[in-house]
């Protein structure tokens, strides 16, 4: 089995599997993503809540006659389907470390686990809190990108419209107004031979937020010097709800440094641009002038400057 980095998710481990009111204690769980023989893709999770670390393998699409969804509980080079449909301790154990997912066929009290998680993210959701609403995304948008983009980025749209988060460091942005800017940026790229992809959304400092259209890719550009990074999924298709897990991982953990930027001596731009030019407007990234190409980056030559215009101005040079 191959795997492919990995987070730590926490949850609400129960006292005692065996007895539902004996309670609960946070407890955290190891989540990376791998592929089994015949490029099968699967959740890995690895718990150590209980009296032995224990491995569970969730299938993210159907392998040797389990459906996408399945449970399997790995004991050493085996592997073994949790039953969904017969109360055992593996499978409380289980079903209280997977509440994040959403896509799961466990059943509660014969209540389907859609039904009785709610929507998927919502604890994700209830947190990632717009610091200032934007402009509502017509319906026309929503269809158009529905299918191509995460359920849970559509979400968002619907809820915040294109709003900003973090203090407003992140702005989300229609994909459709950023094309040209994110085909300039990633023009012969090797990538895009396997995905469609779609910018999403801006930092304060103009860095462009990118992601497949059926991948769990995600890109990252810097406009300035038009370095693109890419993370280290595989390139493959995946599930709507491995691409909603991915999307929630990385807004989760963009905040603070992640979404600044440093000068030449790798200090910190973002208190200093803002005490000196004060708040962007929503449609406003701080950039420089002169640019990094000529002056490097230099909080003396920090401005403000209209967003779309700005990444236009920046793309063109990268391909001149």
């Amino acid at each position: 089995m191959h795997v492919f980095g990995e987070f730590q998710q926490p949850y609400s481990a129960p006292v005692c599997s065996d007895d539902p009111d004996a309670g609960v204690f946070d407890a955290t769980v190891e989540v990376s993503l791998g592929s089994l023989r015949d490029d099968a893709q699967v959740i890995i999770l690895d718990d150590d809540s209980g009296d032995a670390p224990q491995r569970y393998l969730v299938l993210d699409q159907a392998w040797c006659d389990f459906p996408a969804g399945t449970v399997l509980s790995v004991l050493g080079d085996t592997a073994i389907a949790v039953s969904c449909d017969e109360p055992s301790p593996e499978r409380s154990r289980a079903e209280a470390m997977l509440t994040f997912l959403d896509y799961l066929p466990l059943r509660l009290d014969g209540v389907e686990r859609a039904e009785a998680q709610g929507s998927a993210n919502d604890a994700f959701l209830r947190e990632f809190i717009a610091s200032s609403t934007g402009e509502i995304v017509p319906e026309a948008t929503l269809a158009a990108w529905e299918g191509v983009l995460p359920d849970l980025l559509l979400a968002l749209w619907r809820r915040d419209g294109f709003a900003r988060y973090r203090g407003d460091r992140l702005a989300l942005i229609d994909p459709g107004r950023y094309a040209a800017i994110t085909a300039a940026f990633l023009d012969g790229h090797p990538l895009l031979d396997r995905d469609q992809f779609h910018a999403y959304a801006v930092t304060a400092f103009g860095q462009i937020l990118i992601c497949g259209a059926t991948t769990s890719i995600h890109i990252s550009v810097d406009p300035h010097s038009g370095q693109v990074s890419a993370d280290a999924a595989p390139p493959i298709p995946r599930s709507a709800a491995a691409r909603n897990l991915e999307l929630e991982c990385l807004l989760d953990a963009l905040d603070g440094p992640y979404l600044d930027a440093t000068d030449d001596d790798e200090q910190p731009l973002y208190e200093r641009a803002y005490e000196r030019l004060g708040p962007l407007a929503s449609n406003e990234i701080y950039s420089f002038s002169p640019s990094v190409a000529e002056a490097g980056w230099n909080a003396a030559h920090l401005v403000k400057r209209d967003r779309l215009t700005e990444l236009q101005t920046l793309a063109a040079r990268v391909n001149e």
